[in-house]
């Protein structure tokens, strides 16, 4: 039985949203680590252990900053990036979704933010002179044309927030009715996954704090692309607050943050594979955005028929009420025909 909101409920959302938010900035240096030393073992070279990204990072925070000419306006991306990646942080569930009649975004602004934090990554490689303002400015360009290209995914919530669309999707299986879905968790999965920024390159101009805060927001905007492709791929193993008492919520969400645990782990090996492929930057630009919007338009289309054809049962009833509406089952009285 589904309870209301109360102020009990909203503490403890307000409680688990933190949690979240805080697991995923601790844990996202940890994945990225993850995920480099993996791909750097299928390949056969030498990588830094997993919590090395974490050390890099706070090395850069003690380190003092050496501004050029065109590294004015650096630390105010970065800035804002890490922001707005910690906000994004705190609002794509991990374990648990938040009760019915909270506060939630909607799918459309928790991509515009992720999409928001990718172009200003890309800022500080773009303001620079000769051909890595070049290599910067494509980046721009493709990372905001990621937001056209996840309409066809954006469709799919309709005009439901967030959590509203995964309690819908919670009861799904993902073999079957949900299989639509796991195709736009995909589609969402490969805004990372192909994107592949040349970290060397994009914050060479950058040191000390600005470093680290750009390194830190590009972490956690991985962590929230996977996170959010996870959940739409398979939101049952999300927590449903208000369907019963405080007790087996609190149990779900452990066993939801082991969950999340795991797709993580399926999520790096798969971001490793991936990192295999050596495509030019403007390739990988174009197969990214193609198979995006491609995956994205088969899930509408396959959502689309679903629902559709529930719709035309109704129809085919009323034609065979009114086929049979001259007609009596009851038996005719004895001496008349029937």
């Amino acid at each position: 039985m589904k309870q209301d909101l109360t102020w009990g409920w909203a503490f403890g959302c307000v409680a688990a949203l933190a949690i979240q938010a805080a697991l995923m900035v601790l844990v996202a240096p940890w994945f990225a680590g993850w995920v480099h030393r993996l791909a750097g073992r299928l390949v056969g070279e030498p990588r830094f252990p997993a919590g090395g990204r974490w050390q890099e990072i706070w090395h850069q925070f003690r380190r003092p900053s050496l501004y050029g000419r065109q590294d004015g306006l650096n630390g105010i991306f970065c800035a804002l990036a890490l922001v707005l990646a910690v906000l994004a942080c705190g609002l794509v569930p991990v374990f648990t979704l938040t009760m019915p009649g909270f506060p939630a975004p909607g799918m459309l602004l928790v991509c515009t933010i992720l999409v928001a934090v990718g172009v200003l990554l890309d800022l500080p490689q773009a303001v620079q002179e000769a051909s890595a303002a070049q290599q910067g400015c494509a980046a721009i360009v493709a990372d905001a044309l990621l937001l056209p290209v996840l309409t066809p995914v954006l469709l799919l919530t309709g005009a439901h927030d967030l959590v509203a669309f995964l309690g819908r999707l919670h009861v799904l299986s993902p073999i079957t009715e949900g299989a639509p879905y796991v195709l736009a968790g995909v589609a969402l999965f490969l805004a990372t996954a192909l994107a592949r920024r040349d970290e060397q390159t994009a914050s060479a101009t950058l040191s000390g704090p600005d470093r680290a805060m750009w390194l830190l927001a590009a972490d956690c905007m991985q962590m929230c692309w996977v996170t959010l492709a996870a959940d739409v791929a398979w939101a049952g193993s999300l927590a449903m607050p208000g369907e019963s008492g405080a007790e087996n919520w609190l149990t779900q969400c452990v066993e939801g943050m082991g969950l999340w645990m795991f797709k993580l782990l399926v999520a790096s090996f798969m971001l490793a594979v991936l990192r295999m492929a050596l495509l030019p930057a403007g390739r990988r630009a174009r197969v990214r955005l193609g198979a995006i919007f491609l995956l994205g338009v088969l899930a509408w289309q396959v959502t689309s028929s679903h629902v559709a054809a529930p719709s035309a049962e109704p129809e085919n009833h009323n034609v065979e009420d009114e086929n049979t509406q001259g007609y009596s089952t009851e038996p005719a009285p004895e001496g008349e025909p029937s």
